[in-house]
């Protein structure tokens, strides 16, 4: 029956002309009803898996027939008559419908050549365009390797020099190996549980408060704190769970207390990023919006969400956060964290770093963190692209932020800015810079 419904829907004609075409809902409509009788798989981070995936040549063929009849179907509207929000939908069509194809191209060709076993350690040997798609899946930002291995380089030395800056300022200026022993000791180790949930809360209580200074809807749904159940030593620090994706009822931070440690470093960003104005408060403007499209239901943006977490992050002074050099510190250690990843990644995928070369590269830029080496490293491995989406993304909307203030600063709001974004909603970065002055204007 799906088989059937699909070929219905590429025999309902050729795209008529602009004059005639149906409205724009209706593509949209068209879109969304024609992506689901394709049962494209959701977007594994492993690469392994997605490959295995490939599914047979008819099934390909048949979703490129869907793709071309859209592009065309698309071509047919004049893109500048078109309102606002049905621009950014016009753009977000097209984003999918130029990624998919790429897709297609590289999956026709690995089932038209006598299928290979897909390396374990990592895209390098794949034939040349996985890992470039995989950046255009992850971060939906149209950028090369190399122009990537140049940002790593850039944020790398950047954030160092926020380090150094903060080692100075404790009076560690010519003595990393005093400092580093320090950040190692126990001093910052939190172990009692009700202590953890404590400052949490009192975290939250500072953000809600200062959330007006940097945003115009401050009216966010409280979100709780607990233990993440089976955090080991190699469990990120935290994560969000929306109200919906939980069995608690409400919206859930989960710290990780395994050994009964917490790094106290870590809550003030963390906080941010999982929770307010990071995850959860983008979360909840989404859930505020007017009805999204259907087709928009298909997809979701790496860049998009972990870029917001991660932009938000450098606003912690203006939430009232980072009160002192440790708490901003431990953002910059994780800032330098995300950035290292970003030469590992394209080290391994697209340069064809071995391990060891990773880890080394790793160990040149993050000193005191030995213990995470590999762990990060397999990360990168296995899901090609997936660490670029938190600066890839958060980079893009400073540069929106950035080139909309330099163009108008006299009008320039930084609160009317983050209403823009956050009303672009689940949508591809490159929709959206296209996009967020028209927001902005209305």
């Amino acid at each position: 029956m799906t088989n059937l419904l699909f070929f219905l829907f590429l025999l309902r004609g050729c795209p008529a002309p602009a004059a005639d075409a149906a409205t724009f809902a209706q593509l949209m409509e068209d879109f969304d009803q024609g992506y689901a009788t394709l049962e494209i798989p959701d977007l594994d981070y492993d690469y392994r898996a997605a490959m295995d995936a490939i599914p047979p040549l008819v099934h390909i063929n048949r979703q490129l027939a869907f793709f071309k009849k859209m592009q065309s179907e698309l071509a047919a509207f004049n893109r500048e008559k078109l309102i606002t929000n049905e621009r950014l939908q016009y753009d977000h069509l097209e984003f999918e419908i130029k990624l998919n194809q790429e897709r297609l191209a590289l999956e026709k060709a690995w089932r038209e050549t006598p299928p290979t076993a897909v390396p374990a350690d990592g895209m390098g040997k794949l034939p040349k365009g996985w890992y470039q798609y995989r950046i255009h899946t992850f971060t939906s930002v149209y950028i090369s390797p190399e122009e990537l291995f140049d940002f790593g380089k850039k944020e790398v030395a950047r954030v160092k020099g926020e380090i150094s800056r903060i080692q100075a300022a404790l009076g560690y200026a010519n003595d990393s190996a005093d400092f580093y022993k320090k950040l190692q000791s126990d001093e910052f180790v939190l172990t009692d549980k009700s202590e953890v949930l404590r400052r949490y809360e009192e975290i939250k209580s500072v953000a809600y408060a200062h959330l007006g200074k940097l945003f115009l809807d401050t009216d966010v749904p409280d979100i709780a704190f607990m233990e993440w159940e089976g955090a080991d030593r190699f469990t990120p620090p935290g994560r969000y769970n929306s109200v919906d994706n939980n069995p608690y009822g409400t919206a859930v931070f989960h710290f990780n207390f395994y050994g009964n440690r917490h790094n106290s470093r870590v809550m003030d960003w963390m906080f941010m990023h999982e929770a307010v104005p990071g995850h959860h408060y983008q979360w909840s403007m989404r859930e505020k919006l007017p009805v999204q499209p259907a087709f928009k239901r298909h997809f979701y943006y790496p860049g998009n969400f972990e870029g917001w977490a991660a932009y938000v992050e450098y606003l912690g002074k203006d939430m009232g956060l980072y009160r002192d050099p440790y708490t901003e510190l431990g953002k910059w250690e994780w800032d330098l964290v995300r950035s290292t990843r970003i030469l590992i990644d394209v080290g391994i995928h697209h340069f064809g770093w071995s391990k060891e070369e990773a880890i080394a590269c790793w160990k040149e830029h993050i000193p005191g963190q030995d213990d995470i080496a590999e762990r990060e490293v397999v990360r990168c491995t296995n899901w090609p692209a997936q660490a670029l989406s938190y600066k890839v993304g958060a980079w893009k909307i400073q540069q929106m932020a950035d080139d909309l203030k330099k163009k108008n600063p006299e009008n320039f709001s930084l609160p009317a800015f983050h209403s823009a974004f956050l009303r672009t909603g689940q949508t591809p970065m490159e929709a959206v810079v296209k996009n967020i002055e028209g927001f902005m204007e209305g």
